[in-house]
């Protein structure tokens, strides 16, 4: 072996231990915050006191905007946003940024609705849409897709690739090109939604609301500062503690075998291992 091939396995055996240790102690959150869905017990929503709480009900009640990709009525919207990275084997997907917004909506159950600020929650959503599209090099050239109305103007065609522009650079801020992404490049877009009138399971952290419509709009749903757990998902409660629990044990018991093997193989390359 090279002495370029060999430093070049000295860093993937690295990249490979740093990647098991980060999935080994991401596992143990996901382990926590599993133990306070489990602690916390579900309760009407007029039942609701400050604090942790679990509730379960139905978007409501706020006017709905439509949704960056798929043009979907919704409350609140994450779009994962990928790029096409090239490489040896041809190339890969990669993460970039998620944009999620929405605005403030409410959670009602036969007993009552509550207020909920979406922002910095965790979601377990419906998929919605999954598209592609290329990036320019500003706003206003942007390529068209799926025959849909953009997040502003219903019923027209959505910008797409405005969109990523826009949305790499509130997340990231500007790029060299333009608003933040290249000519040409390849995005991927995969949209997540809160759509009125379906069920929500809710675990949060209930204050006060600051601006109430009445006496019967005094709490509001929000990610709190001493427990931070704040997850909205579409699934049941069961069904989230199920998957809590096997996303902890996977990430846990791999990162750690990850970590372990990268370790080991990097030692006995460098014939430290005995």
């Amino acid at each position: 072996m090279s002495s370029d091939d060999s430093i070049k396995v000295d860093v993937w055996l690295t990249v490979g231990f740093g990647a098991g240790l980060y999935y080994f102690f991401k596992g143990f959150r996901v382990f926590r915050e599993y133990r306070v869905l489990m602690d916390t017990p579900e309760i009407p929503i007029r039942s609701v006191a400050m604090g942790l709480v679990d509730i379960h009900g139905k978007a409501t009640v706020t006017p709905p905007i439509p949704s960056p990709v798929s043009q979907t009525p919704c409350y609140f919207y994450t779009v994962d946003i990928e790029h096409w990275v090239t490489d040896k084997n041809g190339g890969h997907w990669s993460h970039l940024v998620t944009d999620a917004d929405g605005p403030k909506f409410y959670i009602a159950d036969a007993t009552g609705k509550v207020l909920v600020d979406a922002h910095q929650a965790e979601f377990d959503l419906l998929q919605t849409a999954r598209v592609e599209t290329r990036g320019t090099f500003g706003s206003g050239l942007g390529l068209l897709r799926l025959g849909i109305g953009d997040s502003t103007r219903p019923g027209t065609r959505p910008d797409l690739a405005s969109y990523v522009s826009d949305a790499i650079a509130r997340r990231k801020g500007p790029g060299i090109f333009g608003s933040g992404s290249g000519l040409g490049q390849r995005y991927r877009l995969t949209e997540h939604l809160v759509i009125p009138e379906h069920w929500y399971d809710i675990t949060g952290t209930c204050v006060e609301n600051p601006t109430p419509e009445d006496e019967h709009d005094r709490n509001m749903i929000v990610k709190g500062t001493n427990e931070p757990t704040f997850l909205i998902t579409w699934r049941s409660e069961k069904e989230i503690r199920r998957t809590l629990r096997n996303r902890a044990a996977q990430y846990i018991f791999g990162g750690a075998l990850l970590a372990v093997a990268c370790l080991g193989i990097f030692l006995a390359k460098h014939g430290w291992l005995f």
